[in-house]
């Protein structure tokens, strides 16, 4: 399966500090994007601030 996900906000300025646990911009509990990284197979980000965040995971089924 995989899943793209991509908006036109004002991007991510620091993307590594954005994957780690705790970090939020929105007073969550800043484990969405870390968290999504581990349980996926593939986890690729792409972000400009000002133009916005384009986010592709993929999961392969497992046999």
């Amino acid at each position: 399966m995989e899943i793209i996900a991509a908006d036109n906000g004002p991007g991510i300025e620091d993307i590594e500090k954005a994957l780690e646990d705790g970090f939020s911009t929105g007073g969550g509990l800043g484990i969405g994007l870390g968290g999504v990284r581990r349980l996926m197979d593939e986890f690729e980000i792409q972000s400009k601030v000002g133009e916005g965040t384009k986010v592709r995971v993929v999961k392969w089924k497992r046999i």
